[in-house]
């Protein structure tokens, strides 16, 4: 197998994780051990079944076509534990039971096998549910993992041989008129409260009747109390009301001791700062979310789309008047959308555009003054074929979320097949001079020509959905370089099975690559920490900047011995650990689950 990157020598990580026990040694449970366990948990222990299984007994029948049919719908890929959101992260080396992304119905060969999905899964409901699963993996010394939605870009939310938690059926909701924190004498009010496997489309369809908006992002089937919640969570309302982190009130939480706890700024602010923002599968297994939820007011987006006008022959984005034009156009702007709260999605293809403006506001003519700038240049723009050129009012949320469902839209965010991404905060300080534009113009149109000549498509993705009207970040403990970001730059890459792993490879180099023009610009910066590259050697600076010091001293001492533990999370264990070995970067063969019997 090839592998990614060169591994520096010293990986500065902690010591090797004592939660190395697998199937075979004597360390992993009896039969009746399992079974005694799964009894105390009211037979909610189950053996994972890859959601594609049944391809493999042949493409024909009933079961297999709803599968193939749904294949590429992220709300059906969340609803079992035996999927991620990913193919990557359901595969071992050769060890993988997957469908052909955008042929999903042609037929497959080989074994379905389960690569790295954990065998056993606890089908949780309950803190309790977690406090025996985390007693038992304690007394083992088997690695604990923890999903939600199975929808991040590092693989976080499994590891092979481990024991899962997957808490995707902790659906709780509820509304608070008013609330006090336990403990606290702040009152506040209108808050939200979630269960840990609250997808966003069930929160805001539940909060959207009682007229609040809740901070999402804009993905729908994303768990708002997972990685989301707990790494920090952008999306068309940050600008005006932060990250999710920024809205959190107080958290139900199960520890590495197996406690449940209620946590908030006065009975644990030291954990509480730590999960509002230090990453989700690090410090504890979250159950519920309390966060505050903002009375609802309409959305009101300026929607542009257009192809580019193709030179005759090779096309070179570096040459390209047009991509140029519209990207410093859109950089000189971005200052005053960022002002007054203006939330942007802009995706830059080598043939293509998609750039959405979103201000949450009752005067649906505020955001026609505010773009009017960008507005008159791109309209007028020789040789654009303009497909969309539209000011909409969205009175409610869930009328947003169904315009970002048409195609042209929803396909910069594909599930159900594999990926590489890699990204980057472009501060402030680069937007306020034609010079410093004119580098970062520089970096946007490389990046995305290197991509192109590279096999990784050549798309730039640049988001203004971060906190920069929320410029403090005492409270949280989410990477600071979030708070001074106008744009979010994403570079991203697919592949599907039939994608040879030679090709996966220069993929996956090429997106990492991808974003070196922006490193060269941003030194000692950062990316978010659920959207970069798994790939990154200087992750603890790249992840969590300044902060991760503080963060790992707080995992220390609530977490002594690493029992939670994830790919380049605070307190990784790195390179070495034999349970990471799936990773192309790790130092070990690939050690795929190994398949066990039913559960007694």
């Amino acid at each position: 197998m090839s592998s990614v990157h060169q591994i520096p020598v010293n990986d500065n990580t902690d010591a090797l994780s004592n939660y190395t026990c697998i199937p075979g040694q004597p360390c992993w449970p009896s039969t009746s051990e399992w079974s005694a366990f799964n009894r105390s948990i009211s037979g909610a222990l189950k053996n994972t079944v890859p959601w594609a299984a049944p391809c493999y007994n042949g493409t024909s029948n009933k079961e297999c076509h709803k599968i193939a049919e749904d294949y590429m719908d992220g709300v059906a890929r969340t609803a079992q534990y035996g999927a991620m959101e990913f193919l990557d992260w359901e595969t071992c080396g050769e060890s993988n039971c997957y469908l052909n992304s955008f042929s999903p119905s042609s037929p497959v060969s080989g074994t379905c096998s389960l690569g790295r999905l954990s065998t056993y899964y606890v089908e949780a409901r309950s803190s309790n549910d977690i406090s025996k699963t985390l007693d038992f993996v304690r007394q083992h010394e088997i690695r604990v993992s923890i999903k939600n939605s199975g929808h991040d870009y590092f693989g976080r939310s499994n590891a092979a041989n481990s024991l899962a938690i997957w808490t995707h059926n902790m659906k709780d909701l509820q509304y608070h008129g008013a609330f006090k924190p336990k403990g606290c004498k702040t009152q506040y009010k209108d808050i939200g409260e979630i269960g840990a496997g609250i997808s966003a489309q069930e929160a805001w369809e539940f909060f959207e009747p009682l007229d609040m908006l809740v901070t999402v992002g804009a993905v729908s089937s994303v768990g708002l109390a997972g990685g989301f919640g707990q790494g920090g969570g952008h999306g068309p309302l940050g600008p005006t009301w932060g990250l999710m982190v920024d809205n959190a009130i107080e958290f139900e939480v199960v520890t590495a001791d197996g406690q449940a706890r209620t946590i908030n700024e006065c009975t644990d602010p030291d954990l509480f700062w730590a999960m509002r923002g230090g990453g989700g599968g690090t410090f504890a297994v979250l159950t519920s979310y309390k966060f505050q939820l903002h009375p609802a007011i309409p959305l009101n987006v300026y929607s542009f789309q257009a192809h580019f006008p193709m030179p005759e022959g090779n096309l070179d984005i570096t040459e390209s008047k047009a991509h140029r034009d519209i990207i410093t156009a859109l950089a000189l702007n971005q200052t005053l959308f960022a002002s007054h709260g203006v939330a942007g999605y802009n995706f830059m293809l080598p043939d293509h555009m998609v750039s959405l403006q979103i201000l949450p506001s009752n005067d649906p003519d505020a955001i026609k003054t505010i773009t009017s700038q960008w507005h008159d240049f791109i309209t007028s723009y020789p040789g654009l074929n303009i497909t969309d050129n539209t000011y909409r009012t969205f009175p409610k949320f869930s009328q947003w979320h169904e315009f970002t469902e048409t195609p042209s839209i929803a396909h910069n965010g594909p599930v159900g097949l594999g990926i590489a991404e890699s990204g980057r905060f472009i501060p402030r300080s680069l937007f306020s001079t034609p010079s410093d534009i004119s580098q970062l113009v520089d970096a946007v149109v490389t990046a995305m020509q290197f991509s192109y000549t590279n096999r990784g498509g050549g798309s730039a993705q640049l988001y203004a959905t971060g906190p920069v009207n929320h410029p403090s970040n005492a409270a949280t403990g989410v990477n600071p370089a979030w708070r001074d970001a106008l744009w979010e730059v994403i570079m991203g890459g697919i592949w599907t099975s039939n994608t040879p792993q030679s090709v996966r490879t220069q993929i996956q180099n090429t997106i990492s690559a991808a974003i070196q023009p922006f490193k060269a610009l941003t030194p000692g910066g950062g990316c978010y920490v659920n959207e970069g590259d798994w790939t990154e050697e200087n992750w603890q600076q790249t992840f969590f900047g300044s902060n991760y010091e503080k963060l790992l001293m707080i995992k220390k001492k609530f977490d002594p011995s690493g029992l939670f533990n994830c790919w380049k999370c605070v307190g990784w264990t790195g390179y070495e650990d034999p349970m990471y070995s799936c990773y192309a970067q790790s130092r070990k063969v690939p050690n795929p689950t190994i398949p066990l019997g039913p559960v007694g």
